[in-house]
């Protein structure tokens, strides 16, 4: 078993805070991240950002902490790079410990209006996540008879699964987040999909008098092809047009900045299968 090892920070615990972790060869991603914290500053003024990422200059200049997320780390995090998506539940972790209350959200979500009030549906018995995705996947049945467990129960691939497009989650639970990640590693060899990291976290933070309760927060994503598509063109757009603005200016320009897809750029893209 995979024991989890979080980096050590020079201060303490304090507050709530945002966080994104943002990795990889596609640029998007952390530009991604920087445009969904700018609309973030506008509807959250003055809110507690942090970043976990391999680009850090992208965020320099800007009232946001970028950690940076060294090759050698992504490789202890993903297991020797067995599961890339471990680098995400341990990312998720590093980022609690420099808060009290984290709300979390994917480089493809961004903020719609006010979120803030997140935190108060937040405790050490209750947890935010993205969706309930109900009974997980057929390969998930193959859990059934490994002897695989979290916080003591036994999986049998039947347990509810919820999307961890967004997380919030109290500081209190940091060790069942801590079973979910060491749990991740024996559930990817078994089940080949991306989704043992969003299924193992929603197991841990439904145990033990712990409930999960679905986001409900003005909140979209481009997490289909699609959709991605058409906001990689509007977010370097937006880069290209206003990356040598103040701040002030950049936060302002990134609310009224339109990513979703109107009926036109459906229409322009009706040859793609997948929306």
């Amino acid at each position: 078993m995979t024991h989890y090892r979080s980096l050590i920070y020079p201060y303490p615990m304090d507050g709530d805070g945002f966080g994104y972790i943002a990795f990889g060869s596609d640029e998007l991603y952390a530009r991604g991240a920087l445009f969904s914290a700018l609309r973030l500053l506008h509807y959250c003024p003055g809110a507690r950002i942090t970043v976990l990422t391999d680009r850090p200059s992208i965020f320099d200049g800007y009232p946001i902490e970028a950690i940076e997320l060294t090759a050698q780390r992504q490789t202890e995090m993903s297991f020797g790079n067995r599961y890339r998506f471990g680098i995400k539940a341990a990312g998720i972790i590093d980022l609690l410990q420099r808060c009290e209350r984290l709300f979390f959200m994917d480089a493809d979500m961004y903020p719609t209006g006010d979120i803030s009030r997140c935190f108060n549906r937040i405790s050490a018995l209750s947890s935010i996540m993205w969706r309930c995705e109900g009974r997980p996947k057929a390969p998930y049945r193959s859990l059934e008879g490994e002897g695989l467990s979290i916080g003591g129960r036994i999986l049998i691939g039947d347990e509810t699964m919820w999307a961890s497009g967004v997380l919030g989650v109290h500081h209190h639970n940091i060790p069942a987040l801590e079973r979910a990640y060491a749990a991740s590693e024996k559930v990817s060899e078994i089940v080949h999909l991306h989704t043992p990291e969003q299924f193992c976290t929603g197991v841990a933070l439904s145990q033990d008098g712990r409930t999960i309760s679905r986001h409900w927060l003005p909140i979209r994503n481009y997490s289909t092809r699609g959709k991605k598509l058409h906001a990689r063109r509007r977010i370097g757009a937006f880069f290209d047009l206003n990356g040598k603005l103040s701040v002030e200016r950049q936060v302002k320009q990134a609310a009224s900045c339109r990513v979703w897809r109107a009926p036109l750029d459906l229409l322009l893209q009706r040859d793609i299968w997948h929306f």
